[in-house]
């Protein structure tokens, strides 16, 4: 009997497995019924923010001043935040128009693409200076062939308004031989050398006969040690013909590297904070990198604006207008304020000399005579020191 229920009870198990199969087969083969493995919800893409400009994390363009207690303890009243006065509020000076801008030419390759980020990250640099810039990612001095830049300056320096400075800075790709006539010169050699040297004289050249400032920045040390060995003696031919002519030249060099000299990929920034400066391939840069670069050139390159003729005219002399038909009176500057007197320290105590004033011959004759004075002697010889005198700091008889 057992057996019959246990025989009865496996079929009818069997015969519902067998159902459920078709049915599923049947639910999978229906278009409007689809199974869970093949249900794939569609990911959402992430959003990437557009590159901005570097700015350093510590600012002070617009500082908070809070006050010590936020509180008046005995009115009970909140004190609002003390914040500095934006720009184009009373007292700020008005923003310079883009016309009476300095104008800046940058020329050179994608290194300086990145001076010229740097520059447009800096408000202070673009408040005062206008940008122009024509770079040409693989060129350089080597190849006249692929891009001739002694002419492109030319053009450039022609235009109307002409720059007030010129900042130059190439040689990144100029590892490559150069060919003169049949010859082919090899790099960083005595011959190749020589044709290299013509050819930065040809920027400098261009620079001059147009009478606009020069600032050649240097090349910056690689990851490779092998590139920054062979961009250092660019440096170096480029650093020479430079300063011959009294230009300017920026070197940049050390600036990225680390204590030893070495390639370094972080490091700090202007204001202290380290934070990456070089990008992945280990020869261009991150923005701070940028920034950082920039701030190098500003101050070399604002001199140079300044060396230049007119370039701040002296402010007119203030008249004071009197009555019709007499002209005007120059305005008289009000006299300096004096000095403040400073106040000598009153004498302490008895000063004695340690040793006699010695003579000229006595310096020439290297002769030492001994201390004539008694007490500077026993404090010297016998390493006794003075009687203390009453009321001196050294009287310790009162006890």
């Amino acid at each position: 009997m057992r057996m019959l229920r246990s025989l009865a009870l496996v079929a009818l198990l069997a015969g519902l497995a067998a159902g459920t199969g078709r049915h599923a087969a049947r639910a999978e083969s229906e278009p409007s019924v689809q199974p869970w493995r093949v249900i794939s919800l569609p990911r959402a893409q992430p959003q990437r923010a557009a590159p901005q400009t570097y700015r350093p994390h510590r600012r002070y363009d617009r500082p908070v001043l809070a006050p010590a207690f936020p509180e008046d303890w005995t009115l009970g009243l909140v004190m609002p935040p003390v914040t500095a006065p934006d720009a184009g509020t009373a007292g700020a000076a008005p923003a310079i128009p883009d016309s009476l801008k300095p104008q800046v030419l940058v020329i050179g390759d994608s290194l300086a693409d990145a001076l010229v980020a740097g520059f447009e990250a800096d408000p202070a640099a673009k408040a005062d200076l206008l940008f122009r810039h024509k770079s040409i990612s693989a060129s350089g001095l080597v190849r006249g062939d692929y891009h001739d830049w002694p002419k492109t300056l030319a053009a450039l320096l022609a235009e109307t308004p002409k720059p007030a400075a010129l900042v130059v800075m190439l040689g990144l790709n100029d590892r490559q031989p150069i060919r003169a006539g049949d010859q082919t010169l090899e790099p960083l050699s005595e011959p190749w050398r020589d044709a290299y040297r013509k050819r930065i004289d040809a920027i400098i050249d261009r620079a001059q006969q147009a009478r606009v400032p020069l600032v050649w920045v240097g090349l910056p040390v690689m990851r490779s040690p092998r590139l920054s060995a062979e961009l250092a003696m660019l440096n170096e031919m480029i650093r020479e013909r430079v300063t011959a002519v009294g230009e300017t030249f920026v070197e940049t060099f050390d600036g990225f590297s680390d204590q030893a000299g070495g390639f370094t990929a972080s490091g700090p920034d202007i204001i202290g904070d380290i934070v990456r400066l070089r990008g992945p391939d280990g020869i261009h840069f991150s923005p701070a990198g940028q920034r950082k670069l920039a701030f190098f050139v500003e101050k070399p390159l604002r001199r140079r604006l300044g060396d230049r003729p007119g370039a701040e005219p002296q402010p007119a002399m203030a008249t004071l207008p009197v009555a019709p038909g007499a002209g005007q009176i120059p305005a008289v500057a009000p006299p300096p304020l004096p000095a403040p007197a400073i106040r000598l320290r009153d004498p302490i105590g008895e000063m004695r000399p340690l040793s006699p004033p010695a003579s000229a011959a006595t310096l020439t004759s290297r002769r030492s005579n001994p201390p004539a004075d008694p007490a500077t002697r026993d404090l010297f010889d016998r390493g006794l020191a003075p009687e203390p005198r009453p009321g001196r700091a050294d009287d310790f008889r009162w006890r």
